[in-house]
């Protein structure tokens, strides 16, 4: 009889056998081209959830490691710029940065050789096919009729819209008053520093940049109502969703309770506080380091899952709050950033986990629930109103929609009723709604919605705030900036106008480097870490071997890509792009092929001094092939633009209001600027790059006549 211990030993030996063997299958499919070889693939769910080894490119690199190690710790250790990694899950990824091989694989007549793997955005998918998931004949289809819902109406929109953002935030958190040299007001210190009369200290900007894109997307992309909230942090009441609703009796004991300790406590509180502010910053660094070291990984995990599930217990006997007393519902942009933050998570967890008694499960679930009720309600009241206009000019019941909306979903839904032709009446006058379908059907339409709001709040939010803390840590491009927005916008003390009325969507060219300073934050943090391609057939392609002491590419430039015999012969041999060595080897079918715009973003081949922040790049010719922060060839993001005009629209008005500041990284308030960098650019990658912690400060300009 076979013990336990055989059986175990048995199903362990298959395992290896098993992972072995898809190995070498992954390592056959890219002909073993170098690169890195993993137990696990950081695509795979469990590659989601752990975090990086030491020795990453040999052991384990974490799924952020497109950003993490950029071009130099990649490409530039392979001395390559493409690199495979094989995993024992039977993964085939190449990685590549190469800028002419990405030209001609993202190319539209490359598109049935090198489609994009749909099955890797299928956590883009849950509300709905959309134009991001799609590939053939439906991408096609929702390209065409998503595309003129972009119109110089929209943007004029926005233009205007977010002026008027600026001007709500500015308003509602009193900044013309706080920056008011004699403007005296309780200040709260954070992080050792205490703001000086006249200034704004704002922990993290992201709360700020945040709700201003989700007010442009709300207002400018579907018509709805934002209402700005003083003095609160965005991302700390989001967090708040999901908490266990308690009883009112449990509420009441746990209010006098803490009435009763708050004095006890206090004094402890404010011994430990002292303790850490006159504690030299060197007697604690040998601490954290050993901590943040590989030998204290695994008590940091374990340390992190206790934590969690002892915050999850002491949640139930924390201080009562005023959500507590007064619970509200979660609003609908408040879902959308909980939907973003967390829709890494949904795709590496079973749906079953979604119905855990755990807050964050708790509030994803409920995030997606109203995010998801929300889009449908409101493309349901655009395509009730554009229904009965188009037969009989009625009016909807609850209030007519005014004709010469321009908002982003109310162009989508005509551009979808208006595909097929139009509508008609049925026998008995009823409308008929096959035209729609035809067109996008609801399921579509309520997808690309969630897509754009998604894109048009989350990444422009956080290159916005890249943008500032870059302009503060660099002010003669600020000043700069600065000059360029006078110019245009000309001030007197006598009649300065804070926020220019005489505007329109037509001054949005007069800003040139503006859009340069937001093109190149874009090129330093791309929202996107990878681009998928996957190989629909075997197909033989021509690399370089070597990155080093090679040629530039010049702009436009071309691969060298071979057909094997099931390739379309479009893949026909050209000459070297580069004087480099090259190397011929097939790629197999339903190889991925990773786009890496970190790696070209920061590619030495293609851009000088990569690390370096210089707008001035994006003022002079460059190779535009090589910025690639909206995507690559004819899939590249159709909300480019959108972005473009919010960010500078954003900028130019608080620019020229106000100037931002790093916050001094020592006490006696000097500011180390490649410290402050090192820090505001920690970032996570969830579905797009996310800042850890931006704090910037700002300060009311003089102008003067």
């Amino acid at each position: 009889m076979i013990s336990s211990l055989e059986w175990i030993l048995y199903l362990s030996g298959a395992l290896v056998v098993l992972g072995y063997w898809r190995f070498r299958k992954a390592v056959n499919m890219v002909s073993n081209f170098p690169g890195m070889r993993l137990l696990v693939s950081p695509m795979s769910p469990p590659g989601l959830l752990l975090p990086a080894l030491p020795f990453p490119l040999w052991t384990y690199p974490g799924f952020s490691f497109p950003w993490e190690l950029k071009h130099a710790g990649l490409f530039g250790i392979f001395k390559c710029d493409t690199v495979s990694l094989c995993a024992a899950d039977g993964r085939a990824i190449l990685f590549t940065a190469d800028v002419p091989f990405i030209t001609k694989m993202s190319s539209y007549a490359s598109r049935e050789t090198f489609p994009k793997p749909v099955d890797e955005y299928k956590v883009l998918s849950y509300l709905g096919s959309n134009l991001v998931i799609c590939e053939g004949e439906a991408w096609r289809r929702q390209r065409r009729i998503g595309a003129p819902a972009f119109s110089k109406g929209m943007f004029e929109r926005l233009w205007l819209d977010m002026r008027d953002i600026v001007r709500e935030m500015v308003e509602q958190e009193r900044w013309h008053e706080r920056t008011d040299l004699h403007f005296d007001e309780a200040v709260t210190t954070y992080r050792g520093y205490t703001p000086k009369r006249g200034e704004i200290l704002v922990p993290h900007i992201v709360d700020l940049t945040l709700r201003m894109a989700l007010a442009a997307i709300a207002r400018a992309g579907f018509g709805m109502d934002f209402t700005w909230e003083a003095e609160e942090s965005f991302t700390r009441v989001c967090q708040g969703f999901g908490n266990p609703q308690r009883w009112h009796w449990w509420l009441v004991v746990l209010h006098y309770s803490w009435t009763f300790l708050d004095p006890l406590l206090a004094p402890f509180f404010h011994l430990f506080d002292q303790v850490t502010t006159i504690t030299p910053t060197f007697v604690l660094a040998p601490f954290l380091y050993l901590w943040q070291s590989s030998v204290f990984l695994p008590v940091r995990i374990v340390w992190a899952i206790v934590f969690y599930f002892l915050s999850e217990i002491a949640i139930v006997f924390a201080r009562p709050t005023d959500a507590d007393w007064n619970p509200r519902k979660i609003k609908v942009h408040e879902a959308l950033h909980l939907v973003a933050k967390d829709s890494t998570l949904r795709i590496a967890l079973p749906a079953w986990t979604m119905s855990l008694p755990l807050r964050r499960m708790r509030r994803m679930k409920l995030a997606f629930t109203i995010l998801e009720a929300e889009l449908k309600r409101l493309a349901d009241e655009r395509k009730a109103f554009h229904l009965r206009q188009t037969l009989n000019n009625e009016q909807l019941s609850n209030g007519r929609l005014p004709d010469n909306r321009s908002d982003l979903l109310n162009n989508l839904v005509r551009a979808a009723m208006m595909d097929e032709g139009d509508l008609e009446k049925g026998p008995t006058g009823s409308l008929v709604t096959s035209s729609i379908q035809k067109g996008l059907t609801d399921e579509e339409i309520i997808g690309n919605t969630y897509i754009y709001f998604l894109a048009g709040h989350e990444t422009t939010a956080h290159s916005l705030a890249w943008t500032l803390a870059l302009l503060a840590a660099y002010p003669e491009y600020q000043d700069e900036a600065v000059q360029e927005i006078n110019r245009v916008w000309p001030s007197t003390t006598a009649a300065f106008e804070p926020f220019y009325e005489n505007t329109s969507f037509d001054d949005y060219p007069k800003f040139p480097f503006v859009l340069a300073c937001y093109a190149e934050t874009l090129r330093l943090f791309p929202p996107v870490q990878m681009i998928p391609k996957v190989a629909a057939q075997d197909v033989s392609i021509s690399l370089e071997t070597t990155n080093q002491d090679t040629t530039t590419v010049a702009q436009g430039a071309d691969t060298n890509l071979r057909p094997s015999k099931e390739v379309d012969p479009f893949f026909t041999s050209q000459d070297s792009y580069t004087s480099a060595p090259h190397t011929n080897f097939v790629v197999k079918k339903d190889t991925i092929i990773m786009i890496d715009p970190p790696g070209v973003h920061y590619n030495p081949r293609y851009w000088e001094n990569p690390e370096k922040f210089d707008p001035g790049r994006f003022m002079r010719p460059y190779n535009k092939d090589a910025y690639i922060p909206f995507g690559v060839g004819h899939r590249a993001c159709l909300g480019r633009k959108f972005s473009e005009v919010e960010s500078v629209a954003m900028l130019v008005h608080v620019l020229r209001n106000y100037s931002v500041h790093l916050m001094p990284t020592s006490p006696d308030g000097q500011i180390d600027i490649n410290l402050s960098r090192e820090r505001f650019s920690k970032a996570s990658v969830r579905i797009t790059l996310t800042p850890s912690e931006v704090p910037l400060i700002f300060r009311r300009r003089v102008h003067q006549a």
